[in-house]
């Protein structure tokens, strides 16, 4: 689904901050422009997100196949997957919450070494777990450049909403 408003996506991240165990894979290559989405959400939301014992957050640069064995390790009860996508008729920047079934009607650039689809089943036989991919339509993947105005915009944009949920949780956490 295209996120229509700032809410769609704060209430889908309040739901999966509140699971008991969430692993996020932020993947990409970040020298290949927009592909680098992922990797660089990622690497801010682990330092935004030490708070939360709930919480693990891994960067992918290396494919998400080299990093399967954190589900068995981990064993999460629900996976977000961050990641660049490429959509007939999107729009650069555009924003994409999915399911794993979903996957058909959105092409993944990153250069994943297996389909993501293959590696998320293969995942979800160490154990039974919910999966949602936030995708970001890129405009530009070339190697060497850097990311387009457009989804450098969307990066700062899913940063901020990222760090108003997690401090909400964490002052939650405080009430406790």
């Amino acid at each position: 689904m295209l996120v229509g408003c700032e809410e769609d996506l704060r209430s889908v991240l309040r739901r999966l901050f509140s699971e008991e165990r969430l692993l996020i894979f932020g993947i990409g290559n970040t020298l290949r422009g927009d592909d680098g989405v992922g990797v660089l959400v990622a690497k801010r939301l682990r330092r935004l997100a030490r708070g939360l014992r709930n919480v693990k957050v891994v960067v992918c640069e290396s494919g998400l196949e080299n990093m399967t064995y954190l589900v068995g390790l981990y064993r999460p009860t629900h996976i977000l997957i961050i990641d660049a996508v490429y959509v007939v008729d999107g729009l650069p920047g555009d924003i994409y919450i999915f399911k794993p079934q979903d996957l058909s009607n959105y092409q993944s650039v990153t250069t994943h070494h297996l389909p993501l689809k293959l590696i998320i089943d293969y995942m979800r036989s160490y154990v039974s777990t919910e999966v949602t991919i936030i995708g970001v339509q890129v405009k530009n993947i070339d190697i060497g450049s850097r990311l387009s105005d457009e989804v450098l915009k969307t990066y700062k944009y899913l940063i901020k909403v990222f760090k108003d949920v997690i401090s909400s949780m964490l002052a939650k956490d405080l009430s406790n």
